[in-house]
This record gives structure tokens, sequence and C-alpha cells, in this order.
């Protein structure tokens, strides 16, 4: 579940006027402030990793995915041809092949 900006706003306020109805006890409204500190740390944390993470979000290009799937045949890549075993008992290519 995603915080919204408008629910850190309306906590925010919410702690600005706790700390105005405690003007007469000072812990009390450091208390609060600190609080507004950390919403708006926590807004502003919010804000620079989603510009962070859009700009590097990339779409894979076609070729991508096809080297990602194990199609591409591109010239530059040139796959060594299968051998065979050439002994009697040899009946695959693979090592386990009995």
């Amino acid at each position: 579940m995603a915080i919204t900006n408008h629910n850190v706003l309306k906590k925010m306020s919410n702690e600005i006027q706790e700390a105005m109805l405690q003007h007469g006890n000072e812990q009390k409204v450091r208390e609060h402030v600190r609080s507004v500190k950390l919403l708006a740390d926590l807004l502003l944390d919010q804000e620079s990793n989603g510009e962070q993470s859009e700009s590097s979000v990339q779409e894979p290009t076609v070729e991508e995915i096809r080297k990602m799937m194990g199609a591409d045949n591109s010239p530059s890549e040139k796959r060594e041809p299968e051998t065979k075993a050439d002994h009697e008992e040899a009946n695959g290519s693979s090592i386990f092949d009995f």
C-alpha cells in the first residue's frame, strides 16, 4: 500500500496543530515538530526516489529480448557445430548419452 502525498501532508498538519496546542510545554512542542520533520523527510525521499526510478527505467529492445530468450542468431556470435563421438560405444553428443 503506497502512502500518498496528501496523507503525509494531512499528518504533518495534524502534528503542527498539536504543537500549537502544546505551546506551554516545550518538550511536547519539540516532539510534534520532530514528527513534522520526519514526515517532510519521508515526503522528500519519496519524490527523489520516484524521479530517479522513472528516469532510469528503460524498456528492453527487441534485440535484447531475443538474446534473453536465446533466439538470437546474429552473425557476430558464431556457434560451433556439434560434434558426435566417433567410437563404437558412443550414441550421442551429450556426455550423458550411453
